[in-house]
């Protein structure tokens, strides 16, 4: 299946991190004008994040390779902030 910029067949995430409460507080996104962004997963970001600064690979969020997700704690949260707040966490020791 090939996947395109806004396919609908983009995976759903069922990972745990959906319910995290550490995304509560993130700043909501329906950026209706940026559908790059809209219902992507903030934990698939968080993740990406992390894993970016642990590998000590520059920040370089990839919006197309995450997860949509419309449950829990991450419905409508800013994946960007998210990702910003996995890379932070990823530089700490």
């Amino acid at each position: 299946m090939i996947l395109l910029k806004y396919s609908i067949y983009m995976s759903i995430c069922n990972l745990a991190h959906r319910y995290d409460t550490i995304f509560h507080n993130l700043p909501e996104s329906q950026k209706f004008y940026d559908l790059s962004e809209r219902h992507k997963c903030a934990g698939c970001a968080y993740d990406q994040g992390f894993n970016h600064a642990r590998a000590g690979n520059p920040k370089n969020l990839n919006l197309d390779s995450l997860n949509k997700s419309q449950a829990g704690e991450v419905r409508h949260k800013d994946p960007t902030i998210a990702y910003d707040l996995g890379y932070a966490a990823g530089l700490r020791p």
